[in-house]
């Protein structure tokens, strides 16, 4: 009779936190670095770029817009529903905020496409990736590793498009102004309130909407692994409320914020 494997159907994160922990290399703004030795994400809308790779030899399995894909390395780009089944899978995933001066070359990948890698341009990282995956490089090294990842990626992407150029002058306005409105923008670039929303979603690749979110996540990172309550740091990020940062949480990353701070599941380093 075949054995059945009592944890196969279940989902999401610290399924075998008991062999090996979940692992967190905080970068700063550009962004950070994701160990995991099980992952099972249904569907997710992360605001960063993730460019994800197999620690071992077993691939993983991404769904998106219908199509599942099995591979050992794939770039996802920001703000894309997708589901990550990597059970009993070793992965590395090293998420490009849009605080990263790269993330640019990912947002402008066609929308829906997630482009996959050879594995092998990876291959000289091994050592850096499996003490990454073990929670072993220093903290100094990852960032390191995290640059010379991301730019291997870049270097390997399908099509190497250009931003526009009116990106640099939308994320002036933004950044300088606390409380953003499709009304305000419109009048610093001079053009009409419909085509300050087009210019958002078509030259900056995100909407008001979703760049407002990813300004209360990057509140979020800064705070979610000191001492303070999850209730304070969802005000102080400008959630209205711990259940409504707990929800939005669960939507971009599959897990929530209470497990991103539970040391039992997953260790955090520090690499700014």
């Amino acid at each position: 009779m075949a054995s059945i494997d009592p944890v196969a159907g279940k989902s999401g994160f610290g399924v075998l936190s008991h062999l090996v922990k979940d692992h967190v290399y905080a970068i700063g703004r550009p962004g950070f670095i994701y160990t995991a030795p099980w992952i099972a994400t249904p569907c997710t809308r992360p605001p960063s770029a993730a460019i994800i790779l197999a620690a071992g030899p077993v691939p993983f399995t991404l769904h998106i817009g219908g199509m599942e894909l099995r591979t050992r390395a794939a770039i996802t780009p920001p703000f894309i529903s997708r589901s990550l089944f990597a059970r009993n899978v070793p992965v590395v995933c090293f998420h490009v905020m849009p605080g990263s001066p790269r993330y640019d070359a990912f947002s402008y990948l066609a929308q829906g496409s997630i482009p996959l890698l050879n594995r092998n341009i990876f291959r000289g990282l091994d050592v850096e990736l499996d003490l990454l995956y073990n929670g072993r490089l220093p903290a100094r090294q990852a960032r390191e590793i995290y640059d010379a990842v991301v730019r291997l990626a870049i270097r390997h992407l399908p099509v190497q498009a250009q931003a526009d150029p009116r990106v640099h002058r939308i994320r002036e306005l933004l950044a300088t102004d606390s409380e953003p409105s499709l009304a305000k923008l419109a009048t610093e670039l001079g053009v009409s309130y419909c085509w300050a929303s087009h210019m958002m979603s078509e030259v900056f690749r995100m909407s008001l909407r979703d760049y407002k979110a990813w300004r209360k996540q990057e509140r979020v990172f800064d705070l979610l692994h000191s001492r303070r309550s999850l209730t304070e740091i969802a005000h102080t990020a400008g959630f209205t409320d711990s259940a409504h940062l707990s929800r939005t949480y669960q939507r971009w990353f599959g897990q929530p914020p209470s497990y991103s701070r539970n040391s039992n599941h997953v260790r955090v380093f520090t690499c700014r």
